[in-house]
């Protein structure tokens, strides 16, 4: 073993190390919560857990591959119990293993300072970008981060050129696009030029048949899956240029991490600093690329690609009709791995480099402190569990929520001893919408519950409150089916 491997190595627990440590001030907060989606992915690990399913795709959607999520979930589960603090850690360790790939990749492509692929990887950890995504059970972005990270150290291998090789890579591409497709702008550059200097037709061939065998199995197993939920539809390109003029907003909001949907919330000084220097990075990094490949006509293949992959991966910004934050979630690493490759060629002088980085990482762990107080609903794990409990006191186990994710949450904290549905007619599990409307028909009990004292043009007198949510027991039909799309 040569002296690089050894630091590779030993750098791994390291890696591994900063990751979990940073997020503690998260995993101990009054405020941590698992989401309605969050809930539903942990819902359907406990149905794998359980063994009464295999829930391959996000219900109620034909898309948000999430069985990799389910699997990294069901151990903790078998070690903690069905709690938030399970999914979290599930989470937090999948996307772990992504970062560890994504160092061997600066590491792998690397020829500065041999300090510097550490650097940007803790870097890359501490973005305020990922602080709540990288434990987040969200369908598919965190195992779509993962996927890629291995893609792209395996293309950067090249001495790695068996036909299983070409195999493996189709297959794990296949899992991205059916994950999250925002991942794979890069690992496809990159396999392009990896064909440039490895290129043989039967090795294509394989990656074809790879890509597309599972494709079309997938393709057959979606076409008979219930859908609630489509994809947003990408612009015309008409609408593209007038979008233009949003992206340093929507760049700046995902990169300082406080927003959570459409909502941006008050970022602290911290993630300022971290956006705003960041983007000065990103701007840096591409203005010298381009002046390296125009003015010293340099044909770096890995210049190139990271710089089409971050150009597409910053397009979103203006393909998306709506102001997903999220969707700019590749742009950090496709940034620090362009970054990794400038700085082959400028090597700045070292106190240069320790003065900048020194920036981002203290501007970074003051950040995922302040991420204890990121507060983004009234919602509280302790009043959804209080609710189930309640709930389960009384011998309610059917509840009509008309808050679309409350009910998902006090599903997932009661552990589906209560089972709630939404105002639409079906649902994204059409199963529990039918029985919880043939119980509410039937007699049995059944519940309201909200949030505050919106009650959705309904009559309710004098419900409980737990904390800011209400229950309110056996609420007549005629009074239900005023919000709710009730099955005759």
């Amino acid at each position: 073993m040569n002296i690089g491997q050894r630091y590779s190595n030993s750098t791994t627990w390291l890696i591994i190390a900063v990751c979990f440590v940073s997020r503690i001030p998260m995993l101990t907060s009054p405020n941590m919560l698992l989401d309605g989606d969050e809930s539903i992915v942990g819902l359907m690990a406990k149905h794998l857990y359980d063994g009464r399913e295999l829930p391959l795709y996000f219900y109620g959607q034909r898309y948000g591959f999430s069985l990799i999520e389910e699997l990294f979930i069901m151990p903790f589960y078998a070690m903690m119990g069905m709690t938030g603090l399970a999914v979290k850690l599930a989470m937090l360790s999948l996307w772990t293993s992504g970062v560890v790939f994504l160092y061997k990749t600066f590491y792998r492509i690397n020829t500065s300072y041999s300090w510097v692929p550490l650097v940007l990887t803790i870097i890359f950890i501490l973005s305020p970008a990922w602080t709540e995504w990288s434990m987040k059970a969200r369908g598919g972005y965190v195992s779509a981060f993962t996927l890629s990270s291995v893609i792209i150290y395996l293309l950067t291998n090249a001495k790695v050129k068996s036909y299983g090789y070409y195999i493996l890579i189709g297959f794990l591409m296949v899992l991205v696009y059916e994950c999250m497709p925002l991942w794979l702008p890069l690992p496809m550059l990159l396999f392009a030029y990896k064909l440039k200097s490895d290129f043989d037709v039967k090795k294509v061939i394989l990656f074809i048949i790879a890509v597309l065998m599972p494709e079309i199995l997938l393709h057959i197993y979606k076409s008979g899956l219930y859908s609630v939920h489509e994809t947003d539809k990408i612009l015309p390109i008409s609408d593209w240029l007038k979008n233009i003029p949003r992206v340093p907003e929507f760049l700046y909001t995902s990169l300082h991490g406080y927003h959570y949907f459409f909502t941006v919330l008050q970022p602290d000084i911290w993630q300022v600093v971290f956006a705003s220097g960041f983007i000065a990075l990103i701007i840096l990094c591409i203005g010298y690329g381009i002046y390296m490949l125009i003015n010293q006509r340099l044909k770096n293949g890995y210049l190139i690609v990271l710089m089409l992959a971050l150009i597409a991966a910053l397009s979103v910004a203006v393909m998306n009709e709506y102001k997903h934050y999220r969707l700019l979630l590749p742009v950090p690493a496709l940034a620090l791995l362009l970054l990794q490759v400038v700085l082959n060629y400028i090597k700045p002088r070292k106190w240069k480099m320790l003065l900048t980085s020194s920036v981002f990482i203290f501007s970074g762990i003051g950040s995922v402190i302040a991420f204890r107080n990121f507060k983004y609903t009234a919602v509280t794990a302790d009043a959804a569990r209080k609710t189930g409990e309640y709930l389960s006191q009384k011998g309610i186990k059917y509840v009509y929520s008309g808050h679309i994710y409350l009910g998902w949450q006090v599903m997932f904290y009661s552990q589906e001893k209560v089972i709630s549905r939404d105002a639409s007619k079906l649902g994204r599990m059409p199963e529990y919408s039918l029985r919880i409307d043939s119980a509410l028909k039937n007699g049995e009990k059944t519940a309201l519950i909200g949030m505050k004292d919106d009650y959705y043009g309904m009559n309710v007198q004098n419900p409980v409150f737990i904390d800011l949510i209400y229950v309110k027991p056996d609420m007549p039909l005629n009074e239900l089916s005023k919000a709710f799309a009730i099955a005759p």
